[in-house]
């Protein structure tokens, strides 16, 4: 077995000093009305409002407070305390959501907006409170933990020190600043004690050497991967925000720029490629698995990828071995299922709305010996289950082979006598004699059996985890 690494270990979130010191505040009740630009009846419709948005936001409502901060701001457009409250619900929704590990999408998919939607729209609030009243410390801080967010760190570090000319005594400013400092070095530290080199030969998303960089028509570098994962979200540039009409997949490599890097740091360079071929699931014994269903060897399925995470594990499984783990939900343990199938991705098609269509057959089956989140999804180490081998001119074996020719033939048979009675083509499709394996290979032939008929998901389970092919027959 290849040795695989061990998965790394998670890097403090630098927006968590932010979250922690961010509250929402209370709109104020004004006993006259009129000083405020409004009629009585309107202002306690937006107290009220405002109200109902605090305590939501207290419960950790977030989606229901935006709801009621939003509706609020139709009566009272631009009110700094509404807007700032608003910014920090969408700033905590994409904090929540960008937390969110691989186990929970599993058993509890969400629909809705992306983190990186949710934390533009809280960077927008920010900034208009910031036109708005600038003369005050906290909207610097909101568009700082927006920034952050978007992985924007050098505008979030500039944020905060705007914020600190507005209030050089500010300690929450101070705290928040060499916390960014901190966790966003973490990276950089070990590599720039030992290479001396500039931030011209850094990528701005994952802050490491530069891999297969990518020049944008607006003058930005990045990896190429990093600038693909970063356009799931949309079509523009990380740094400045302008639209990509690009694909990061077929855009070509900046062979200038790459060349200097490999000529003047070749090691570090070999540990970015080490570390992409990892990623890219080069290997056969590390596997990205696709939490959905039970599926067999020689089963053929179609799939529709629409999860971020998902669509990401898509885009570096085509650019590796085109092979991925299916595992479902173990319905008597309630966790991922101990066993899973390899399926060989025979047509990946990507949709304009960033979807991929799939269609995979089945390969090989694994069990799980660990598996890790990574980048949202799981990641295992597996080891391939075969059945016993029973050796050549046994009579075991001899009776095995009978018994795979004697089920081929009606096997045969049931399929001329179901294209005979079912014309239509969409339901005859999968009875397919060409692709049909031959019985000298029993334990391929028995599985391909199998998926003639329906069975539950766990009772595909369990022949996934037989080890006697006569058992299937």
């Amino acid at each position: 077995m290849n040795p695989t690494p061990s998965p790394p270990p998670p890097m403090a979130s630098p927006g968590a000093a932010f979250s922690a010191a961010l509250a929402a505040e209370d709109f104020p009740w004004v006993e006259n009305q009129e000083e405020m630009g409004m009629a009585p009846d309107k202002y306690r419709e937006v107290f009220d409002l405002a109200q109902r948005g605090a305590r939501a936001f207290r419960d950790r409502r977030f989606d229901e407070a935006i709801s009621y901060y939003s509706k609020a701001l139709n009566l009272r457009p631009g009110d700094p305390i509404i807007l700032s409250n608003r910014s920090l619900a969408f700033s905590r929704i994409s904090q929540r959501l960008r937390e969110r590990s691989a186990a929970d999408s599993e058993y509890q998919p969400l629909n809705g907006l992306d983190p990186t939607t949710h934390a533009e729209l809280a960077l927008k609030d920010a900034e208009k409170i910031i036109s708005i009243n600038s003369n005050s410390p906290r909207p610097y801080l909101l568009k700082a933990y927006a920034l952050i967010l978007l992985e924007h760190y050098h505008e979030a570090r500039e944020a905060l020190l705007a914020g600190l000319q507005v209030d050089p005594l500010s300690h929450v400013l101070q705290t928040c600043l060499s916390d960014l400092d901190r966790n966003t070095n973490i990276a950089a530290g070990a590599r720039r004690a030992r290479l001396d080199r500039t931030d011209d030969f850094e990528c701005t998303l994952c802050f490491k050497l530069l891999y297969e960089p990518v020049t944008t028509p607006c003058g930005h570098s990045f990896c190429r991967s990093c600038l693909h994962q970063s356009m799931d979200h949309g079509n523009k540039c990380p740094m400045c925000r302008t639209v990509l009409f690009i694909g990061p997949r077929t855009y070509p490599i900046s062979v200038t720029l790459s060349n200097i890097i490999q000529r003047n740091f070749p090691e570090e360079y070999a540990e970015r490629r080490s570390e992409h071929e990892t990623m890219t699931y080069a290997g056969v014994d590390l596997m990205p698995l696709f939490v959905m269903d039970v599926v067999l060897p020689c089963q053929k399925m179609a799939l529709n990828i629409f999860e971020p995470r998902y669509r990401l594990m898509v885009r570096r499984i085509m650019e590796g071995n085109h092979r991925m783990g299916m595992v479902a939900i173990d319905s008597a343990t309630g966790t991922v299922a101990d066993c899973g199938c390899e399926v060989e991705i025979l047509e990946c098609e990507p949709l304009p709305d960033g979807r991929f269509y799939l269609e995979v057959e089945g390969s090989r089956r694994f069990r799980i010996l660990r598996s890790w989140d990574q980048d949202g999804y799981r990641v295992a180490e597996v080891e391939w289950l075969q059945d016993i081998h029973l050796p050549e001119g046994s009579q075991e074996r001899r009776e095995l082979i009978e018994l795979a020719n004697g089920a081929s033939e009606l096997a045969r048979a049931y399929i001329r006598r179901a294209r005979e009675t079912v014309r239509t083509a969409r339901r005859t499709r999968h009875l397919d004699l060409e692709s049909m394996p031959g019985p000298q290979d029993p334990e391929k032939f028995s599985f391909w059996l199998v998926n003639l008929i329906s069975l539950r998901p766990s009772d595909r389970l369990d022949l996934l985890r037989l080890r006697d092919t006569r058992e299937n027959f």
